[in-house]
Parts: structure tokens; C-alpha cells; sequence
């Protein structure tokens, strides 16, 4: 960590709509998304310093099934260590009691090994895009 006054790591719940969507990108369909996921959703904005790093989107779906969703910011590189710890101490919680899912899309590579570092794992389904969190030991 650095001395720096300000650079110390923070979670705001619900995520502002504005961080929301500077991190959606410039895609309008994207933006849109993010948005409406954003309002349906218990959401978190985490940041470092006064900059957003991610923004978190847990739907429930049913009172068994979790979907997470997120918006990470370039910014955000160097510290993909520290959100992938963030993510698998918060996912262990939550999947005691639930099935947790995300939808990552199979040419996102980087999400790809986010979603593998974190804990997910490929569905077997014909879906290529859903993957499914698997609490350590499962």
C-alpha cells in the first residue's frame, strides 16, 4: 500500500448510476444494460482512492440462485489481485446458501480468468456463456 493520503480501498452499496455507467464503456447497448442491472440489483461500487475500480451487480433470481455481473475499469489492472480476493471472500459467503452464476462472454478472456481465478467454472450446459461459482472442496 501507498502512504498516499486517499488511496485506501472502499465500498459504496448501492453503486452510484454514474460510476455505473462510466464504467459500462461507450457501447450504448452495454450502457443500457449496466444501468438496468444496476437498478434491479443489490449493487456495490468499490474504489481506491477517489477512482472506481468495479462495480458489482448480485440479482437474485429466486430465493436459491444468485446472478454477479461487473464492470471493471481499465484502472483497475494492477490491482486484479486484490479484487479477485475481494470476489472470492464475498462469494464463499454467499454461496453457502445459494447457487451463484455469471454469464461471461467466451471471447472475454480477461473475464474468462477473472471468472476462473474468483472460483467460477464452465457450465456443462450448451451455454457457453454461463459459468457456475464452486465453493472450494466442491
Amino acid at each position: 500500500m501507498s502512504s498516499k493520503k486517499g488511496d485506501g480501498w472502499r465500498i459504496v452499496s448501492p453503486a452510484p448510476r454514474t460510476v455505473a455507467l462510466a464504467l459500462a464503456g461507450a457501447r450504448a447497448r452495454v450502457r443500457r444494460g449496466v444501468l438496468a442491472q444496476v437498478r434491479g440489483a443489490d449493487s456495490l461500487a468499490i474504489y481506491r482512492g477517489s477512482e472506481p475500480m468495479a462495480v458489482v451487480m448480485l440479482a437474485r433470481h429466486g430465493w436459491r440462485r444468485t446472478e454477479l455481473a461487473m464492470a471493471i475499469a481499465p484502472a483497475a489492472a494492477p490491482h486484479m489481485r486484490r479484487l479477485v480476493r475481494m470476489a472470492q471472500l464475498t462469494l464463499f459467503r454467499l454461496a453457502q446458501d445459494r447457487l451463484i452464476v455469471a454469464a461471461v462472454d467466451p471471447s472475454n478472456q480477461a473475464g474468462q480468468r477473472m471468472a476462473m481465478l474468483t472460483g467460477f467454472r464452465r457450465a456443462r450446459l450448451k451455454s457457453p456463456f454461463l459459468w457456475v461459482y464452486r465453493r472450494s472442496g466442491q
